[in-house]
């Protein structure tokens, strides 16, 4: 035997990866959601005796509560650029979102000062959409959301 050689032989086990029709490696992925609650604007309704409202938003997805955003103090118009992540069980589009905005108060519960509902599955784009809102059937001002879908790889 020599001084480089062995008596055992190691045996080469080649990874299998999986391949595409094309021959390119095959990869798994899963789709996710980006929602950006982007800004609240124009909003005519106020549930406050003195000062603006302290809007934030409650954002559903088929019911279920995803998130909402922090407070701004005093403002009918503000930018939120607040981004929320979901990964869906199904097509991204078949969610139904509602947002409700709130009015965050000191003392007592916080006030609803209006809702609004979007369904992508309606729309072409997802980008930059207006959502009305609306209480009691009268408009009062809007969001702006945008919605990107994303593929993302499962490891």
């Amino acid at each position: 035997m020599g001084f480089f050689s062995s008596k055992k032989k190691k045996s080469s086990k080649k990874e299998v990866i999986p391949k595409n029709a094309d021959g390119t490696p095959a990869v798994q992925t899963t789709k996710i959601m980006e929602i950006t609650i982007v800004s609240v604007n124009n909003i005519t309704r106020s549930t406050d005796v003195v000062g603006k409202i302290d809007p934030y938003v409650m954002m559903y997805g088929n019911g279920q509560l995803l998130g909402k955003t922090k407070p701004v103090d005093n403002a009918t118009s503000c930018v939120l650029n607040e981004m929320f992540v979901i990964k869906p069980k199904g097509d991204p589009r078949s969610i139904q979102f509602k947002f409700d905005l709130m009015d965050k108060d000191d003392i007592g519960d916080d006030d609803e000062v209006g809702s609004g509902a979007f369904n992508p599955a309606s729309e072409e784009s997802l980008s930059m959409q207006t959502v009305h809102l609306k209480w009691k059937g009268q408009d009062i001002g809007s969001l702006t959301v945008d919605i990107k879908i994303k593929d993302i790889l499962v490891v």
